[in-house]
């Protein structure tokens, strides 16, 4: 569709009566997720090793901090770009050699990703001697054969990082599964890592293991921070952004875990502010954004440029439902947005969030409404963006990474 079509289009949805218009939004989002356009990313791919030409390259003659194998939890190269991935990087950058399990990425055999850090699809890895063997409490897919196999062969690390809720993981076997993960590494994990408070005070209550260690989540200050400025948005987006002067902007999973009945009150009472979100739709989800003139879900953005994207917006949001998930979560997209400088306003239920004093809060719509107005009025402050630097550099990936090592060589 180009967009001159599209312009016309555009014209006619908005000449429509109001109540025909309002019925026909979700076929405007459907339509504008279809047509929107988004910067080309293009790499250069370096060839795939086989197990000896790894070894050549990685392994033999070269010293290491530590050789550390991140077991499957999510592919590389997928939609999301999260905490696996990134910490991945990170120890990387501090000298250790990371081995990243996937099961997809195209791979067979490993590919270098980044200095230190290699993708790998080959269970030759498994005979590594002395590694380290980090399990994610998401993954789904590990066998708890294959977990108890790792304790007898060295050190295992236990990431644990999210509560184990039905509305993340939607089947009850998986549930079931996932609970019988986290007792076995309760009891035999030689470090556990939470990424929240609540979930470090549950291992200390309930963990047989002594090496426990605090960890949230982070940023690559850098990537949001350094934001290409000559970007080209779809005209779409350029249109909405013009007709809404203020923007609140949320990027993330567009998953149940999302509080939309509030979503939904906030925007009727805000008409006058563009609420835009962003993020991979688990299925069904994003039909329960709300159907308005003044919201608008585009769908995924590439992490290669989604910082381009959030500089749309004047306020960030973070509507978690109250619960179990909201508490212990601790949002990487929260030092994202600290990293952008941009204003944060939260439910009340994420304690990880409501930490920090520059973060504001409410526990219903009328409170919610109330936050994103304090929000818009220290936008572009430079005091307020001072601190919301100084945030992020104090929460960047490195500094994470740093602790991480200090717990695996304690």
């Amino acid at each position: 569709m180009s967009f001159s079509l599209y312009s016309f289009a555009r014209s006619c949805f908005w000449s429509l009566p109001t109540p025909l218009r309002d019925s026909l939004h979700g076929v405007r989002h459907a339509l504008v997720r279809r047509f929107r356009a988004q910067p080309a990313i293009v790499e250069q791919r370096v060839a795939d090793l086989d197990w000896s030409e790894f070894c050549n390259v990685a392994l033999r003659g070269v010293s290491h901090r530590a050789i550390i194998i991140v077991e499957p939890c999510i592919d590389w190269e997928g939609t999301l770009f999260q905490r696996p991935q990134q910490m991945a990087l990170a120890l990387g950058c501090l000298g250790c050699l990371v081995i990243y399990k996937t099961n997809g990425d195209g791979l067979t055999g490993f590919r270098q990703m980044a200095e230190n850090v290699w993708i790998a699809h080959d269970s030759a890895v498994n005979t590594i001697p002395n590694a380290v063997r980090i399990f994610y409490s998401t993954a789904s897919l590990t066998k708890l054969k294959d977990f108890h196999a790792a304790c007898r062969q060295g050190r295992v690390v236990y990431e644990y990082i999210d509560s184990i809720d039905e509305s993340l993981f939607g089947e009850e076997g998986i549930i079931r599964h996932l609970h019988l993960l986290k007792q076995a590494a309760f009891n035999n994990a030689d470090v556990i890592i939470s990424s929240a408070t609540v979930l470090y005070e549950e291992v200390l209550v309930h963990g047989k293991v002594r090496n426990c260690a605090l960890v949230p989540n982070g940023v690559d200050v850098q990537h949001f921070r350094n934001v290409r400025s000559l970007a080209v948005y779809p005209e779409f987006l350029c249109d909405f952004r013009k007709n809404h002067k203020r923007v609140v902007g949320y990027f993330g999973a567009i998953a149940p875990w999302l509080w939309y009945e509030v979503i939904d009150q906030v925007s009727a009472l805000m008409p006058d502010v563009g609420f835009v979100f962003i993020g991979l739709d688990y299925p069904g989800c994003a039909q329960k954004l709300p159907q308005r003139g003044n919201v608008i879900y585009i769908g995924t953005v590439n992490y290669a440029v989604l910082p381009v994207y959030a500089q749309l917006f004047d306020v960030c949001f973070i509507p978690f439902r109250p619960g179990d998930v909201a508490r212990t979560t601790s949002p990487v997209k929260l030092f994202e947005y600290f990293a952008l400088e941009k204003p944060v306003v939260v439910a009340s239920d994420m304690n990880e969030c409501v930490a920090f004093p520059e973060v504001f809060a409410g526990g219903d719509a009328i409170e919610l409404t109330a936050a994103i107005n304090q929000a818009f009025a220290v936008c572009g402050e430079e005091s307020y963006c001072i601190k919301l630097r100084k945030l992020a550099d104090a929460n960047s990936w490195n500094v994470r990474a740093m602790a991480y090592l200090s717990a695996l060589e304690s």
